[in-house]
């Protein structure tokens, strides 16, 4: 059983409000020396609610929690003994035995409070965390209580016995940094330390204020959405400076400081993503030779389509679908991947039988694993990539896949293969479709060349097309061609993303 001492070991505040807890705290202490600061949203939480935050580890959920932390103690709107915090991940049995005890603990705690905060980080590491939060909830113990859940992933299935208990609109992503949120977060410090030219850093600071006054959701008339790329244009050299660097490090915390720091990677950095990826297949009790074969199949097809039968062609196991289909749906409940369905305009629905796509949903991602599979230096097989023109073209394409995935999700509530696909027929492709509010579908092609055409794939049904290019800028009636550089740093994603 979990030991008091160790639950009172994760709550230091509870010495009192001049204790600076914040000095001792690994993830602020680190947040403290970064010279890269990530500066996330909060959520302004009331009693008698559920939130759930969901995204990869290694995102950044802990450091956000203590950062809510600090914040609420800051605010002295709360007694420092009315936060309570557990890591779950210390609980050595996983068990809802265990999990409970801590509740109970915190429960007693805060009884004499008029309003309380529990956050429980990496919750799904303990086996039917869920029932012990809807026992909670029935029982009417959160009418004074914000409980905060954090998890890489919060299963549907679990999420899916606390409706009705005060969770609903409350579900939150915190996934690895947009190229948006990597421009919009840099500072003067930071910038010092991307380059010493003047003239660059005059540029991305300027860069910045016209971000934090202009962006797109892609709802808006193509009209609109027009004039905002062109307004980007005179910042494309700033752009693909930042893209250049971006598209090394990815959005995770770790490695966009390292490289900020060092212009280049640590190893450790890789490796950590690695053990993350090792720690999930064991804690899943799969094995780690067929997924690293089934990885290792999806790096061979990116930006390619084909049916799940072609992965099992490249397992030295024989695999079933089946299994393929299984190991697929972990890597994409942990962040890992993406996979993206075909089109039926016919039906309006996605081709559950037809080819797919898989991306990864960070760059960085990529280079771990791929560094994992061939026992390279990580940093190396990064330049290698993307020394390739035709590999830096897929790398872009998971980039706006990740991107346009973002500007419309909400957990649970609506995944992203309710609006965004790709499609093919007899005539080629068409990289993305995007539907619109108002049932009108984007085509978004990816060609990253220097000299792009108009010509696509014409679907009736797609009211307008827009072309990412690498230099080229051309507006007309329903084709623009805009640099992918200004795409990727105009698009926000939805506000239930941290």
């Amino acid at each position: 059983m979990v030991e008091i001492s160790k639950i009172i070991e994760q709550n230091p505040w509870w010495k009192g409000k001049e204790f600076p807890f914040w000095k001792y705290d690994e993830h602020l202490s680190n947040y403290d020396d970064a010279k890269y600061k990530i500066k996330r949203k909060f959520i302004f939480a009331q009693p008698n609610n559920i939130y759930s935050i969901s995204g990869p580890r290694q995102a950044g959920k802990t450091t956000w929690i203590k950062l809510m932390i600090w914040n609420l103690l800051e605010l002295k709107e709360v007694d420092a003994s009315a936060i309570c915090y557990f890591s779950c991940d210390s609980l050595i049995s996983r068990s809802r035995k265990e999990l409970r005890k801590v509740i109970d603990y915190f429960l007693e705690k805060l009884g004499r409070f008029d309003k309380g905060y529990i956050f429980l980080d990496e919750v799904s590491f303990v086996r039917d965390w869920a029932f012990e939060i809807k026992n909670l909830a029935d029982m009417g113990k959160l009418s004074k209580i914000c409980i905060f859940l954090s998890g890489s992933p919060l299963g549907v299935k679990e999420i899916e016995f606390l409706p009705g208990r005060h969770i609903e609109g409350n579900r939150y992503f915190l996934k690895p940094l947009t190229f948006r949120d990597f421009i919009l977060n840099l500072d003067e410090n930071s910038i010092s330390l991307l380059t010493p030219d003047e003239k660059i850093k005059d540029g991305i600071i300027l860069l910045k204020r016209k971000l934090e006054e202009n962006w797109l959701t892609l709802e808006e008339s193509f009209e609109e959405i027009k004039e905002k790329f062109e307004l980007l244009l005179p910042f494309k050299d700033t752009l693909d400076f930042l893209l250049n660097f971006y598209i090394r490090t990815g959005g995770f915390p770790k490695s966009i400081e390292s490289y900020i720091k060092n212009k280049r990677i640590d190893r450790r950095d890789y490796e950590t993503i690695i053990n993350v990826i090792l720690s999930d297949i064991s804690k899943r009790e799969r094995s780690e030779d067929l997924a690293k074969q089934i990885l290792y199949a999806i790096i061979k097809r990116l930006g390619s389509a084909y049916d799940f039968r072609a992965i099992t062609k490249d397992t030295e196991e024989g695999i079933s679908v089946n299994t393929v289909i299984d190991y697929l749906r972990m890597f994409e409940d942990s962040f890992l991947i993406k996979v993206l369905y075909s089109y039926d305009f016919d039906t309006r629905q996605k081709r559950q039988k037809g080819n797919k796509k898989i991306y990864f949903t960070d760059p960085f991602l990529l280079y771990a694993i791929l560094s994992w599979i061939e026992g390279k230096d990580g940093f190396e097989v990064t330049e290698n990539m993307l020394a390739s023109e035709e590999k830096t073209s897929v790398i872009l394409e998971s980039l706006v896949l990740s991107l346009l995935q973002r500007t419309k999700e909400i957990p649970l509530i609506r995944d992203s293969s309710t609006f965004l696909w790709f499609y093919y027929d007899r005539r080629g492709e068409i990289d993305f479709i995007f539907k619109q509010e108002t049932g009108n579908y984007l085509g978004i092609e990816v060609k990253y060349q220097p000299e792009v055409s108009r010509k696509v794939v014409e679907v009736d049904k797609v009211a307008n097309y827009i072309i990412l290019s690498k230099d080229t800028f051309e507006l007309s009636n329903r084709i623009v061609i805009i640099p992918i550089s200004l795409f990727l740093a105009l698009v926000k994603s939805s506000d239930f993303h941290l």
